[in-house]
C-alpha cells in the first residue's frame, strides 16, 4: 500500500525541498488547504527501456513487395473509372 503524508498548503510552500525528496523517496503526499483534500503528489513511476522504432524500409518493403507504388490514389481511381 501506499505511504501517503498529509501536509497543509502553507507548510508545504515552506518546506517544498523537503517534501519533494520524500516524494522522490515514494512517498505520496495528500495536499490539504482548510483541512479540504485540493491534490496528491506522486512519484513518477519507473519508465521502462525506450521501445524501439520500427524499421520503415523493413516494413515498407514487407507491406510493397514489388516496390514502390507507381500510380496515385487520385489516378488508380480515375483508371478503375474509366475517366482520364
Amino acid at each position: 500500500m501506499l505511504d501517503m503524508k498529509t501536509v497543509n498548503v502553507r507548510v508545504l510552500q515552506h518546506h517544498l525541498g523537503r517534501y519533494l525528496q520524500k516524494v522522490g523517496a515514494g512517498e505520496v503526499l495528500e495536499v490539504r488547504r482548510r483541512n479540504k483534500f485540493i491534490a496528491r503528489i506522486v512519484p513518477e513511476p519507473d519508465r521502462a527501456t525506450a521501445v524501439p522504432w520500427p524499421d520503415i524500409a523493413e516494413r515498407i518493403a514487407q507491406v510493397f513487395p514489388d516496390g514502390p507504388v507507381e500510380e496515385s490514389a487520385p489516378e488508380h481511381l480515375y483508371s478503375d473509372r474509366g475517366d482520364s
